[in-house]
C-alpha cells in the first residue's frame, strides 16, 4: 500500500489529507498535488481511503480545480459554491439533453450528485456537499 498525503495546512502541522492506494493507482495519479509517503506496515486501510481535515471550502476548492472545472469548463468564483455547483448542474443537464442515450449515461448519476451537492450547498452544508462531490469524483473517473 502506498500512503499519499497533501501538504499541509499550515506550516509546521501535519498534511491536510492522507490517501491509501495501490502503488498502480497512485502511479496512475502523476498529476496528484500529493507527495508519496511512507509504505511500511503501519497503519494501512483500504485502497482509496481518504482521511482529509480540510475545511469545507477548501474541500469544494479542490473538487473544482481537480475535476469539476476540467470536465464542465464551469470556472468557480470566489466564495460562492452554490453558483458553481448550479452552473454545473446546468452543463450536465444540457450534454444529457444532447445524448442520443442518455437513459444509460453515466452523466445521469453525476448530475444527480451534483444535484445533492448543490442542495446540500443551499442550505449552508458545505461539508455534506463535499461529501457528494467525493462520490461524484470516484464516478467521474470511470468515465
Amino acid at each position: 500500500m502506498t500512503l499519499r498525503q497533501g501538504p499541509a495546512a499550515e506550516p509546521g502541522t501535519a498534511p491536510a489529507w492522507f490517501a491509501f492506494l495501490r502503488p498502480a493507482h497512485s502511479e496512475g495519479l502523476p498529476d496528484w498535488p500529493a507527495t508519496v509517503g511512507h509504505t511500511d506496515k503501519g497503519l494501512m486501510l483500504d485502497c482509496g481511503t481518504i482521511l482529509d481535515f480540510r475545511p469545507a471550502d477548501q474541500l469544494l476548492q479542490s473538487h473544482a480545480d481537480l475535476w469539476l472545472t476540467p470536465m464542465t469548463g464551469v470556472q468557480p468564483p470566489a466564495r460562492n459554491d452554490v453558483d458553481v455547483l448550479d452552473r454545473t448542474y446546468q452543463v450536465l443537464d444540457a450534454r444529457l439533453e444532447a445524448s442520443t442515450d442518455s437513459e444509460n449515461d453515466p452523466l445521469q448519476s453525476v448530475r444527480l450528485m451534483v444535484g445533492m451537492a448543490r442542495g446540500s450547498a443551499a442550505e449552508g452544508n458545505l461539508f455534506r456537499a463535499a461529501h457528494s462531490l467525493t462520490l461524484c469524483e470516484s464516478l467521474v473517473q470511470r468515465l
